[in-house]
């Protein structure tokens, strides 16, 4: 991996992005001057700085996808437009610069005694990652999850939802996963759907019925979608039953 694309953003996330993909391909690391995206698709483009923004932009979205699904408070991170060569020298690209302050809490424990520290779990950014070639439709996923924006919309999550429920085959087989209950399903809907619930935010104008008994906040709704993405993705990396072969069954 002889390019690297460097990448600015809150520390916060940039930080998050390293402990999703501290292995694999792509890898997010921390240097001296700052953090940055590898990855073999770099191969070969050196020469070329429009290229070189197309697959670091892409690469950057897939992997802020994932993060955006595995932690609530990430928040997305931008290319700097650097793309460092390791064996020949440097290529810029000036691209827009924008920052933001944010604050973390945190607790602190005391501990009496010293105990042992646990040997830190392998990251899991890249075993999600590892799907995009196996279902390609999880891509679609991360392209929505991936965007800009610091808040998805209605409109973005129900797109999400929408392309769940289709892999699953529709509502009734998405309810029998149990991934999410089926009056978080009901929620999710008509909060996304009804202008009395979401105003101006809602995907329709007009809708019939009384109002819902049940109702979520975008922020709930963003939760929702976080989870049964993931609850998704965890079902893909396991064999179906009818995959099993035949005597390997019983």
């Amino acid at each position: 991996m002889a390019i690297k694309a460097h990448v600015e953003g809150h520390v916060f996330d940039l930080n998050t992005l390293v402990e999703l993909f501290e292995q694999g391909d792509p890898q997010m690391v921390k240097e001296a001057d700052g953090y940055y995206l590898k990855s073999a698709r770099f191969d070969g483009q050196a020469g070329d700085g429009a290229q070189l923004v197309k697959t670091g932009t892409g690469l950057l979205r897939q992997v802020m996808g994932i993060a955006r699904a595995l932690d609530s408070s990430f928040r997305p991170v931008t290319l700097t437009g650097r793309f460092v060569d390791e064996d020949s020298g440097v290529h810029h690209v000036v691209v827009a610069d924008t920052a933001s302050a944010r604050a973390r809490a945190s607790v602190v424990v005391t501990q009496v005694e010293p105990a042992a520290p646990a040997p830190p779990p392998p990251p899991t950014g890249p075993e999600y990652f590892d799907l995009i070639a196996t279902h390609p439709v999880v891509d679609e996923v991360l392209e929505i999850l991936g965007g800009s924006s610091v808040s998805l919309t209605w409109v973005d999550l129900y797109k999400v939802y929408e392309i769940v429920r289709h892999e699953v085959c529709d509502e009734k087989a998405l309810k029998a996963k149990a991934w999410v209950t089926g009056g978080e399903m009901s929620a999710f809907t008509a909060s996304a759907n009804r202008p009395d619930v979401s105003h101006s935010e809602a995907r329709h104008a007009r809708v019939q019925g009384g109002p819902p008994k049940r109702t979520m906040t975008l922020a709930q709704g963003e939760d929702f979608i976080r989870r049964l993405v993931v609850a998704w993705w965890d079902s893909l990396k396991q064999p179906e039953a009818d995959d099993v072969p035949e005597d390997e069954e019983g």
